[in-house]
Parts: C-alpha cells; structure tokens; sequence
C-alpha cells in the first residue's frame, strides 16, 4: 500500500494509507548489466520484445516506478524507454509517469492486417530460399512447444519467435524492422483469441508453413502465412467490435 504524510487536528504528522494498490511490473527479460549495450536500450528492447509476444494484457497500466523497481535500475533509463514505446505507437501516457498499453480499434486492426498480410508474405517467400536446415528445425522446435503447451502466454511468445526466426532469414533488415513495429502495436491485442483456440492444435496452419519451407516453395508459404493470419484476425476483430461497442 501506498502511504502519504497528513496533518490530524493536532497537528501532529501520521501516516494514512492512500488506498491505491501498486501497479504490478509487467514480465520481462533480465537485464546484463554488462555495459556491452545502455540500460535504457535493454529496456526498451525487453519491453518490445514482451508486448510483441503478447506477454502484456492490452489496456493495462504500466508504471516505471514498478518496472525499476523489479529490474532494481532508477527510473530514469525506464522513463525513456516507455516514452520511446509511446512515440511507437504501442503506449498512451496516462497519470503519475505511467502508461496504457494501447489497444486498437477493429476498424485499425483491419488496416494492419492488410499491411502484415503484404509485408509478411514478402518476408516468408524471400526467406524460403534462404532459410537454413538448422533454423527449419528451430521452427519446427517452436511448433512442437506450442502444441504441447497449456499456457496461453507460453503459445504466443512460441508464436512470435516461430514467425521471426522465418522473417529474420529473408535477409531484410528494414522490412523486418517495420514488420517488428507492427507486432509491437497489435502483441497485446493477440490475447483476444484466449479460451477459443488452446483446446484444439494451435495456429493449424503453421504445419503448412513448415512444409513450404521444407519444400522450399514460396508460393506454398505465402497462401499458408495469409491463411494463419487472416484466421486469428477474425476471431480478434470479432471481440474487438464486441468490447468496443459496449
């Protein structure tokens, strides 16, 4: 609880208990302290890579008091990265140094859908004739985690390094980083389809996507890609316009 100094009608000082609860730290990666990179960097980056992942509801608040707090740093360097995240697109601010995790309307999950549909059916069909035996097989290895898993949270951060391990053998550096971007605005809003997929395999048309690889066929790749994400998107947009026309 948080506590704050008032005066009683002695005028004496006494603390009374402000009834707010603490805003709990989101879940994030560790950082090295090693001075190879700046905190405020590893933050930020710690901080993508969770909303990406879906590892942070949509709409929750986000405190860099909590955040420093966990990672034991100031909250200067933590300050930094969330206003970064803000200028991204992925963070409204809101009182007392914390923010929103923003969350998109139907009708803007509909224009980025179109955008991910291009842009990562570019990535996949450049990186079937690039991707190597090892990183097929890291895939495959993410898959078979995402099968076997009963955490929604553990699929979807399974999910997002399965579709970047792909999109990171392409070779496109600017692409990707757009394509990253992206995910770091629509992560959160993956938490959506909770409850309606788990109880059957999930993301089925990421067996496809394994085999187009394999076969190295771009066009194989490229249908199964549209297919994985316009599938999910149907089911997030349907309880987007359900939550936003309340």
């Amino acid at each position: 609880m948080v506590s704050e100094i008032v005066e009683n009608d002695k005028t004496k000082k006494v603390r009374r208990s402000s009834g707010r609860t603490p805003i709990p730290a989101p879940d994030i990666e560790a950082l090295t302290f090693d001075g190879k990179e700046p905190i405020e960097r590893q933050v930020y980056l710690a901080l993508r890579k969770a909303l990406m992942s879906g590892s942070i509801l949509p709409g929750s608040r986000i405190s860099s008091r909590s955040i420093a707090a966990s990672l034991g740093i100031s909250t200067m360097p933590v300050r930094e990265a969330l206003k970064r995240l803000e200028s991204d697109g992925a963070l409204t601010s809101f009182v007392k140094s914390s923010f929103l995790v923003s969350y998109p309307s139907a009708r803007e999950f509909e224009e980025i859908l179109q955008i991910r549909l291009q842009m990562e059916g570019m990535l996949a069909r450049n990186a079937v004739p690039l991707i190597s035996l090892e990183q097929i097989r890291e895939v495959e290895w993410l898959q078979e985690r995402m099968s076997q898993s009963t955490s929604w949270r553990q699929v979807l951060n399974y999910n997002q390094q399965m579709h970047f391990t792909i999109y990171s053998a392409a070779d496109m550096p600017y692409a990707l980083s757009l394509v990253e971007n992206i995910w770091v605005r629509i992560g959160p809003a993956l938490h959506a389809i909770y409850g309606t997929k788990l109880s059957e395999e999930p993301f089925v048309h990421h067996n496809e996507i394994i085999q187009a690889l394999k076969v190295r066929d771009p066009d194989m790749i490229d249908k199964a890609i549209r297919l994985d994400l316009e599938e999910a998107a149907e089911t997030i947009e349907a309880k987007l316009r359900l939550e936003q026309a309340v």
